[in-house]
Parts: structure tokens; sequence; C-alpha cells
């Protein structure tokens, strides 16, 4: 099992076409059309983006944004037997979703209701098959070499449910639980992953009515997907590429960067040359690691909210070594150190 594409549903599939482009380095692959939508396919050899907006009212995507903003209506999976997980469907009661055929290729899927308003589509073979018409010199796969992650936000106390929901479905385990903290936010997170380590799927609650999940909740009219974790194995390289390309990062204080070296200082030989300490501050990115493998480093940055309303925004991460998690050293030193800010202002 793993993520065959992402959809998002907005009120321009070809602005956000564009946006992907020209800000992300990804390439066209063509676009669908049929009576009520209008489908962009965007993305790489290694990542693939369906961006669909309406043609009518009868199009799912009006139907989508009426009760939320622009963002992520759909997370694809590739699966084998599709036979078998519509039985398995029909017997967990699980609703199927009448068919609205998006696919150039026509393959066999099957579109289900997830949790809230979001949807899953599962397909027994690659939907991109266009992708082949990308030369490796335009593709960024040396860059972006896939998706690491997707987060799912849920109402308080859904946590639970939310996570038992996924497992009864697809089998996910849970990898790891967090508990973040702090004056300025708070959320519960449990880490889930399928069985072939292919996917990794988390899911956050809010544990205060000031958490950030909060406000993603009340911006995007409920539970949906917040972020989406790019993988690349130069982060450097291509955070600098991005910000030539003016996408705008969530600014890091420089207090964070003050603590994060004098947590390095404490163990010999650290695993950061010195113009990498230079080049984390200066691109603004995040790192964090485990007592337990100092030499697997977790590197990450997120990009400011890519739609009109503040409730979706990517995450791009290197992971160094055997480097696991997800950066929750990250959030709770983030969290630290902008209350420091606020509290000189």
């Amino acid at each position: 099992m793993k993520i065959d594409h992402i959809h998002f549903f907005v009120e321009d599939a070809a602005q956000t076409r564009d946006w992907l482009i020209q800000k992300m380095g990804f390439q066209s692959g063509g676009y669908h059309v049929n009576e009520h939508t209008y489908t962009e396919l965007v993305g790489s050899s290694k990542v693939l983006f369906r961006v669909s907006s309406s043609r009518s009212e009868s199009s799912p995507v009006a139907n989508y944004l009426a009760s939320h903003p622009a963002g992520v209506a759909n997370i694809a999976f590739l699966v084998d037997d599709l036979e078998a997980w519509a039985e398995k469907i029909t017997r967990l009661d699980i609703n199927i979703i009448e068919a609205y055929d998006l696919s150039i290729d026509h393959t066999e899927q099957l579109t289900i209701q997830g949790w809230g308003d979001l949807q899953h589509t599962l397909l027994t073979k690659a939907s991109d098959p266009i992708w082949t018409s990308i030369q490796p010199e335009q593709d960024n796969q040396n860059l972006i070499v896939g998706i690491d992650h997707v987060v799912l936000n849920v109402g308080q106390h859904q946590l639970a449910a939310a996570t038992h929901w996924y497992q009864n479905l697809f089998d996910f385990q849970v990898q790891q639980s967090f508990d973040i903290q702090s004056n300025y936010s708070g959320l519960y997170s449990h880490a889930l992953v399928d069985i072939t380590g292919q996917v990794q799927f988390n899911i956050n609650e809010p544990s205060s009515p000031n958490s950030q999940i909060q406000t993603f909740l009340d911006v995007n009219g409920g539970a949906g997907i917040q972020h989406i974790a790019l993988r690349t194995a130069h982060i450097f390289q291509t955070v600098t590429e991005m910000r030539s390309q003016d996408l705008a990062f969530l600014p890091i204080p420089h207090s964070y960067y003050t603590n994060l070296k004098s947590r390095s200082e404490q163990i010999n030989d650290f695993p950061l040359q010195h113009q990498e300490w230079q080049d984390l501050e200066k691109l603004k990115i995040l790192l964090d690691w485990s007592s337990d493998h100092d030499l697997a480093l977790l590197m990450q940055i997120f990009t400011q909210p890519i739609f009109a309303q503040p409730n979706f925004f990517f995450e791009i991460i290197e992971r160094r070594g055997s480097a696991q998690g997800f950066g929750e050293g990250n959030f709770l030193a983030l969290f630290q150190a902008i209350e420091q800010e606020e509290q000189k202002n």
C-alpha cells in the first residue's frame, strides 16, 4: 500500500497548478474536463497532485467548498485486490461514494468516505502514466523524493475514535504517540503507519481551546488535512531554490537557534558542519534529533498557508541517518521560542 495521489478541491484549478509549478518546481501533467469538474494534474515522477475546481453546481468540488475552504479533499491509495477491499469496506459499513470519473486512463477505483468530509480513493494500479513523458532533467525528483507523511486534524476528544477507524480499515498501527504542551499551544497526536512502512498518517487533536489545532478546525469547518510533508534528500538546496521562487515559509525567531546550538553543544562531534549551522538559521530550517540517536538528524521547514484561508501548508523534511519521528521536539522548542519573543514585546 502506498499513497498514489493527493486531490485538492479549489476555487481555481489553473491558478493552483501555476502556484505549484512556479513556487515548488513541479511539472504540469495535463488536464481533464467533464460536464461538472475541471482537473489539473501536477507533480513529478515521485509525487502526484490532482487539483480540481467546479464547472457547475453539480460538481463534488462545489459541494465541498460550500462547507470548507480550498484544501485536500481526497487521499488516494494504491492497493492490491480491489474486490477484497470492497468486501471489507462493506463489512465495516463504510459509505461508498458514487464514483465520478476523473481518471485519464480509466484505472479501476473505488472512492469511500473517510474521517469527516475527507475521502479516500483506492486504486489497483498507479494513475500516473503521464509522468513517463517528463524528462529527468525537468523533474524535481532529485529534490523531492516522495511524500513523507500526511497530517489529519480532528476535533477534541476524537483522536482515539479516528485512530480506531483507520486501524480497522487500513490496518494502520500506532507508531508513536505525542503530548506536546506549552503556554502557547498544545496537541495530542498519534503517528500511524501501514504494515509496509510506506504510508505514514498522523492524526492530531487539540488539547485546549487555544490550540493551533483548534484554530485549524475553526477555519477549516471541521476535521481535515492540515499539511503534507514532502521528503527531500537535500533540504538546504531544496529550500534555497524554493525561496528563490518567493515561496513563503514560517518565520522562526533567532532565539530558537540560540537554544538549539546550546542543546547540540552537549553532544561530542555533533554531525552538522559549520556551514550547515549557518545555512540552517539563514534558511529558517528546524532541526531535531533523538537523545538515543545523536547521528540521526531530522530537518524540516513549513510553508506559510498556501490558500486564502490558513488551513493548509506544506512541510519539507529531510531525514539523515535513521531519523524517525516527526520533529516533535521542534514543535515544543518552536512554541517556547515564540513565547520568549512575545514576552520581549
